[in-house]
C-alpha cells in the first residue's frame, strides 16, 4: 500500500487532511530545486487535484432538533420569562429573533432599539425592526430603507395555549423592559453580565448565545446535544 498524500488519495482522504501529510513532509524533508516540499509547483498542482476530487462536504443537515428547542423553550430555565434569570431572557429573545427574522448574525447585530427603526404594533401585534442607520450588510441585495424586519405576534390558541410562549414579539417587548435599565447603547442585543453589562455585543457573541440556547434547551429536555 502506498503511504503519505498519495497514499491519502487513494483512501479518499480529504484535501485538508493531505494538506497536514504534506506539512509534516516538509517539516522533515530538505529544499526541492530551492523550495519546500510544500511550496513545489507538483505538490500545489496536487493538492488542487485532491481538492476537485474529493471537495468539502457542506452538512446539509444540522446537529440539533428544532422541535426539542422549541419545547424547552417553553419551560425552565426559560419560562416564566418575566422572572427567568436575564442570560436566559437574552439567550431566548436572541433565537426567536434569529429564527423569525431569518437574518445573518451582522444583520442581527445592526438591529437597533432607535424609536425610528423598532416600533411595536397595537396591543404588540407585531413588531417592526430596522437596522441602524449607514449599516450595509455582508450581501447587500437591498437598499438601506428595504432592510426592514416584521414579526407577527403569535395569538393565542385554545388547542395549544404554550405556542405564545414562542412569541417572538412577546419575548422583545420583555427584553427590552429588562434591559433599558442598564442598556448604554442603542444596538437591541446587548451584554447582560460582567464588566461590559449594558454594552453592545459582537456577532460572535450572538453567535455564542445561540449555541448556548441550544445546548441549554438540550439539556433542560435531559438529552444531549450533538452541536458543538
Amino acid at each position: 500500500p502506498r503511504f503519505g498524500p498519495i497514499g491519502g488519495l487513494d483512501r479518499h482522504q480529504s484535501a485538508s487532511t493531505l494538506k497536514v501529510h504534506v506539512v509534516a513532509i516538509s517539516a522533515n524533508h530538505g529544499l526541492v530545486e530551492g523550495r519546500s516540499v510544500g511550496k513545489h509547483d507538483l505538490v500545489i498542482r496536487f493538492l488542487r487535484g485532491a481538492w476537485r476530487l474529493n471537495p468539502p462536504q457542506p452538512h446539509l443537515i444540522p446537529s440539533w432538533d428544532l422541535a426539542v428547542v422549541l419545547q424547552a423553550l417553553q419551560q425552565d430555565p426559560f419560562e416564566p420569562l418575566q422572572s427567568v434569570e436575564l442570560n436566559a431572557l437574552s439567550l431566548k429573545t436572541a433565537l426567536l429573533t434569529a429564527l423569525t427574522s431569518v437574518k445573518r448574525l451582522g444583520d442581527l447585530q445592526a438591529l437597533s432599539v432607535n424609536s425610528s427603526c423598532l416600533v411595536f404594533g397595537l396591543a404588540d401585534s407585531q413588531v417592526v425592526l430596522r437596522p441602524r442607520p449607514g449599516y450595509m450588510p455582508k450581501v447587500p441585495t437591498t437598499p438601506f430603507r428595504d432592510q426592514v424586519v416584521t414579526l407577527q405576534a403569535i395569538p393565542s390558541q385554545e388547542g395549544d395555549p404554550n405556542l405564545t410562549l414562542l412569541c417572538p414579539v412577546h419575548a422583545l417587548r420583555i427584553y427590552l423592559e429588562h434591559t433599558q435599565p442598564f442598556r448604554c447603547f442603542e444596538q437591541l442585543f446587548v451584554c447582560y453580565g460582567g464588566q461590559q453589562k449594558g454594552k453592545a455585543v459582537s456577532k460572535q457573541r450572538i453567535s455564542q448565545w445561540l449555541g448556548d440556547t441550544i445546548r441549554t434547551a438540550y439539556q433542560a429536555r435531559g438529552l444531549p446535544c450533538l452541536l458543538g
